[in-house]
């Protein structure tokens, strides 16, 4: 898995639902990105934003096996979090290193807030070790800290409090576990479950 700057994506949690229910009911194989489309499961205002929403949302779609996509529909709402999450960690290695490297570790030492020097010294960590992120422009790295901040939280794993981020453990479906753990990534629902 590569870094990749993605700072045009969000959570898209209501998306994501939106298009798992769509292919459940409608029992969706080809041509899903026109029918998502012509029946405005995104909810998109242009072109650009359809096609945005679809490349992430589609992206994310392949890291879900068909139960991972009925249970994001019909699970509570913490456990469609941890879904989503799952399956934008399946995809970024940025956010999912930070997770582990930062969130797992401070958790294991029982220090339960994360600081913005904890934020920056990642990012210059990751910029010495990576030339693509390196190469990222100084905005473009600003938002990906964002997005981390964003993704963590929406996600339950991060609660904001006046100035830090406190860890939180969020409490899931074991249905939802059971499922990554026989059919998906198990090494990153290992890092979920610091």
């Amino acid at each position: 898995m590569q870094y990749r700057g993605i700072t045009s994506e969000n959570f898209y949690l209501t998306e994501i639902r939106n298009t798992c229910r769509f292919i459940l009911e409608n029992g969706i194989q080809e041509n899903l990105k026109e029918l998502l489309k012509k029946n405005n499961i995104l909810e998109t205002f242009s072109e650009s934003n359809f096609s945005k929403k679809y490349n992430t949302i589609n992206k994310r779609l392949k890291s879900l096996t068909d139960n991972l996509k009925k249970q994001i529909v019909d699970t509570d709402l913490a456990s469609a979090k941890f879904i989503n999450l799952y399956s934008i960690l399946c995809n970024e290695r940025f956010i999912l290193e930070f997770l582990e490297e930062v969130v797992k570790e401070k958790y294991d030492n029982y220090d339960y807030n994360i600081k913005e020097s904890d934020f920056l010294i990642y990012l210059a960590t990751k910029s010495e070790q990576s030339e693509i992120i390196n190469n990222w422009t100084e905005a473009g790295k600003r938002k990906m800290l964002v997005k981390i901040k964003n993704f963590l939280t929406e996600g339950g794993f991060l609660e904001k409090n006046k100035d830090a981020y406190n860890i939180i453990k969020p409490v899931v479906e074991s249905a939802v576990i059971d499922e990554i753990k026989e059919n998906g990534n198990r090494k990153i629902l290992k890092i979920m479950f610091y």
